[in-house]
């Protein structure tokens, strides 16, 4: 995915597939908060504000960068030339920005303009995502920001969805700071259907190859099966301990053009619930000698010059 803010850090699709339900509700019957409710609740929100913020130095303190990295440069950071604390800054200014309605801000911000026309509590954030960075300058970057929120109504908090806000980060002398409040833009276009740079698993694996890949998956995630029998001596996988599942059934399976396999399956857990997991797998040898030797990202991409 890219977009007019910069390079992609993050996939939205991915953003909206993982972000679990919100965690509050709207109660439509529900009272509203008397007085001592609320009092006891402006206390509550102090004290979570001050916990973001104690949180907060002690971060920019461990993750902020010693020098500026000029933007190029091999680092140890999310992205190639930026500083792992620059990204992780700008959620956490967002965040603040919003559940506290811009108030107290002079730890990401020096000197900040006025927020009296933003109602406090007005907002809550359950959680941030750098979609992409943008190089402004030596030191300087411009990060897009998404938040799923949720808003104040007359019974409690209700999900408003995705919001996006471009935050300007610089490196003052070695502090992590923000160059001015969140801009609100709009994001990026949500993708439909698979990458068109990933292939599909279209093709029929063998028999022989569907039984290796059960026994292995049921080696993987349950006790029932001895998992050195389904792998490499040189792949490095070993079985979850202890074991997250009693069952697994593959409820789907398929051939990429390179070999490796895509399986789909449901895994029982102990208290009767179900998960649907895939696995991408590399195979090697042939018959009886059949084993996983590599567990995958995912799907094979596609390569540019033969797609074209």
């Amino acid at each position: 995915m890219s977009n007019s803010m910069g390079r992609p850090v993050a996939d939205l699709d991915d953003f909206l597939e993982l972000a679990p339900e919100p965690p509050l509700r709207a109660a439509a019957a529900e009272p509203v908060p008397d007085v001592t409710e609320r009092r006891s609740k402006g206390v509550w929100w102090i004290l979570g504000l001050a916990g973001l913020l104690v949180a907060g130095g002690l971060s920019y303190w461990f993750l902020r960068p010693t020098d500026s990295v000029p933007i190029g440069a091999g680092t140890t950071g999310e992205v190639i030339g930026v500083p792992s604390g620059v990204t992780g800054f700008a959620e956490m200014y967002v965040a603040a920005y919003l559940t506290d309605a811009g108030n107290s801000l002079e730890e990401f911000l020096p000197s900040p303009p006025s927020t009296e026309a933003m109602t406090a509590a007005a907002h809550y954030v359950t959680r941030t995502a750098a979609m992409a960075v943008d190089p402004a300058g030596n030191g300087y970057w411009s990060v897009l920001v998404a938040a799923d929120v949720l808003a104040l109504d007359d019974g409690g908090y209700r999900p408003v969805g995705l919001q996006f806000y471009q935050v300007g980060v610089v490196d003052d002398g070695g502090r992590l700071v923000a160059t001015s409040l969140p801009a609100r833009v709009a994001g990026p276009a949500a993708r439909a259907g698979p990458p068109r740079s990933l292939h599909t698993a279209d093709a029929e694996v063998t028999d022989v190859q569907a039984a290796l890949v059960g026994d292995f998956l049921e080696a993987l995630l349950t006790d029932g099966r001895d998992i050195s029998r389904y792998v490499t001596a040189d792949s490095g996988l070993s079985a979850i301990s202890p074991p997250p599942y009693t069952a697994v059934v593959i409820t789907g399976i398929g051939l990429y053009p390179d070999g490796s396999i895509l399986a789909t399956v449901d895994a029982q857990e102990m208290g009767g619930s179900a998960s649907t997991l895939q696995y991408a797998l590399r195979l090697a040898g042939q018959g009886s000698g059949l084993a996983v030797s590599e567990l995958l990202p995912g799907p094979p991409a596609i390569d540019a010059e033969a797609a074209s």
